[in-house]
């Protein structure tokens, strides 16, 4: 079990000393493996043997052994440069045999990030809601999309606009019994987070679909759905991020599929035919 994994695992039973070192190491695993224990006590403002008694918890036998660990998930999961991906093997099918592994090890820590009833709750609220808004841009509205598209397929209204100034213009026109779905992996995008904010002062729910830790997105969050933080905020592009995103929204419809009173199916099947005419 990963680092990042037992520290979510274990949170319920920190003491607020311990919960201000773990938000602290979640948002900057880079940066804490360089960092010696006097180091990150001073940077989290407790005592070095909080530290201890925070690494004991974990069950690690010391801070050096968490550290290690750290790296090694930071090392199996981050991919920061283009370059270092096509530097994984010499072959094709190497390449592709690292991918194939990186993307199940993300999907699996999507599942052990969040607990299922987390999309339970969120199902509930798209079937329980009028209207379903969405809200993410640059490599978000790729997530987004896909979400509106499959259900769109179900007979869901949905809407987004993929220019993100029109994204905040229909924060305007969300009311109570709608449901927000905002994507943004950093939880830090502007456009976003303002159509969050005033979405969630009309009263809509909000679930969000972002990185584990504390960001400005989470805290307005009804609902967040966490993603493994495999990328680093200075990627060239987001490669197994978008995995863990589409792994969710896959989760999402399948769920909701399942909740409706019409037959799947018989809507898709009605979709398709619908589709079918504009070839004639």
């Amino acid at each position: 079990m990963s680092c990042l994994v037992r520290i979510d695992n274990y949170r319920d039973s920190f003491t607020d000393s311990e919960k201000k070192i773990a938000d602290y190491i979640v948002q900057n695993a880079e940066s804490v493996v360089k960092l010696t224990i006097h180091e990150l006590a001073s940077e989290t403002d407790v005592s070095p043997s909080t530290i201890t008694r925070f690494v004991r918890r974990l069950n690690y036998k010391s801070f050096s052994e968490m550290r290690v660990e750290l790296a090694r998930s930071i090392d199996n999961s981050i991919v920061s440069d283009f370059n270092k991906v096509i530097q994984w093997s010499k072959t094709m099918d190497e390449l592709s045999q690292c991918f194939i592994s990186t993307i199940t090890s993300v999907c699996e820590d999507v599942l052990n990030l969040n607990d299922l009833s987390k999309f339970e709750q969120a199902t509930d609220w798209i079937k329980d809601s009028d209207i379903v808004y969405l809200f993410g841009v640059g490599a978000s509205s790729l997530i987004v999309e896909d979400l509106q598209q499959k259900l769109m397929k179900l007979n869901k209204r949905c809407i987004f606009n993929i220019d993100s100034n029109f994204g905040v213009q229909n924060a305007v026109l969300t009311r109570e019994n709608d449901v927000v779905f905002a994507v943004s992996y950093s939880g830090r995008t502007k456009e976003v987070n303002i159509a969050v904010r005033r979405a969630k002062k009309n009263g809509a729910k909000i679930v969000s679909i972002t990185r584990y830790g504390r960001t400005p997105l989470s805290e307005l969050s009804d609902l967040c759905i966490y993603v493994p933080n495999v990328e680093q905020s200075a990627r060239l592009a987001a490669i197994f991020s978008r995995y863990a995103q589409m792994f969710i929204v896959d989760i999402l419809f399948v769920n909701y599929a399942k909740r409706i009173e019409n037959k799947p199916e018989q809507l898709l099947s009605e979709y398709r035919s619908l589709l079918g005419t504009l070839k004639e």
